[in-house]
């Protein structure tokens, strides 16, 4: 058995939600503060909020932080937090909405500093990318900022999140991308939680549309030679990710050296950005007690009992158990989506091997 709690010199990196404010209202947004449950609330003054990170840093040594919320251009001392962390020699990424990066906010922040600026492109029609993204004007305002990003000399990955409402234009968003200059492309199938926990119906795709996209994203890639990736686990049962060789796909890292732990506003850390469990405050608590905690290995070995005799289990860890514990509060069961298509899913066995 993989021993997932050893001890380990670096962790490679960590999300740090910078802020839990944000003025837009995304169909498919799974913060965790959105779920039903109460999360605690609040966000540091940017002296306790350095101290804070720094701690963080001291603790796991990580490389690269993640900067998201949220919406991180809401903090006005954003610019002071990269300035931080390129500092102390730690490259940063940002993941935000787009709408506030005009030229004088891209200037604050310094494009060069920022590894990768993650944005959303979640359609070519404005109507589409402004219904889920719950923010009219939003669609001109993100294809602007990716212009000017490029024109600064930036790195710039859009993110496509595959939905029903969305698919229908998923080859002329990414073809949109690729005319803008984008860098690298995220296709992400939705991915319950938070608000998009209330919008599963809506939003939802099956296993044959997604499938069908990712035949549209394996030609896109080898024609432009565009990176293209899949960060949010396709469980294999219910895909052939084997037959796309320009592709690349992610299992749950929970617990590895890979793991997306998250830091929040105020000092929570939890498992990855997706899960509400609480390790603890890195303001008063030690990171590596907290990934040794009985928390954390009850979140890092559960899997669902539908897994069980599939060749894959370990590696694939059922999905996304973090889904599966924000929309029902209980990271054992079926991520939501492998739930709703378990009927159709084909479990990998050793004589299948």
């Amino acid at each position: 058995m993989i021993d997932w709690f050893r001890r380990r010199s670096r962790q490679e990196s960590f999300v740090f939600e910078v802020t839990t404010r944000c003025h837009h209202e995304c169909l498919h947004c799974y913060n965790a503060w959105k779920n039903g449950a109460p999360y605690p609330a609040g966000e540091l003054a940017t002296e306790q909020t350095l101290k804070m990170l720094g701690r963080m840093l001291d603790q796991t040594q990580a490389r690269l932080v993640t900067l998201s919320g949220g919406e991180p251009l809401l903090r006005t001392d954003l610019g002071q937090i990269v300035d931080y962390l390129a500092g102390r020699g730690v490259a940063s990424n940002l993941i935000c909405n787009g709408t506030l990066l005009d030229a004088a906010a891209i200037e604050r922040i310094g494009p060069r500093r920022v590894s990768v600026f993650e944005l959303p492109l979640l359609s070519v029609e404005r109507e589409i990318h402004d219904r889920m993204s719950g923010a009219a004007g939003a669609f001109d305002k993100v294809t602007m900022a990716v212009a000017e990003l490029k024109a600064a000399g930036a790195t710039v990955v859009t993110v496509f999140v595959a939905t029903k409402l969305n698919l229908p234009t998923w080859r002329a968003t990414a073809e949109l991308a690729i005319a803008l200059g984008a860098d690298g492309i995220m296709f992400n199938r939705f991915n319950p939680g938070g608000e998009g926990g209330r919008n599963v119906g809506l939003l939802q795709a099956s296993p044959a549309e997604l499938t069908a996209a990712l035949d549209v994203a394996e030609e896109l890639a080898t024609t432009y030679e565009m990176p293209i990736s899949c960060s949010i686990a396709m469980p294999p049962c219910l895909f052939d990710t084997g037959k796309y060789k320009r592709l690349t796909f992610g299992f749950c890292a929970a617990g590895s050296e890979r793991a997306y732990y998250t830091l929040d506003p105020v000092g929570n850390v939890r498992p990855c950005n997706h899960s509400p469990r609480v390790l603890g405050n890195i303001r008063t608590g030690s990171f590596r007690a907290m990934t040794k905690s009985a928390a954390m290995k009850s979140f890092v070995s559960a899997r669902p009992a539908f897994c069980g005799g599939c060749e894959l289990e370990v590696e694939c860890q059922g999905g996304c158990k973090a889904a599966a514990e924000a929309c029902y509060g209980d990271a054992s069961l079926c991520d939501p989506f492998l739930g709703a298509f378990a009927g159709q899913a084909v479990k990998l066995t050793a004589k299948d091997g």
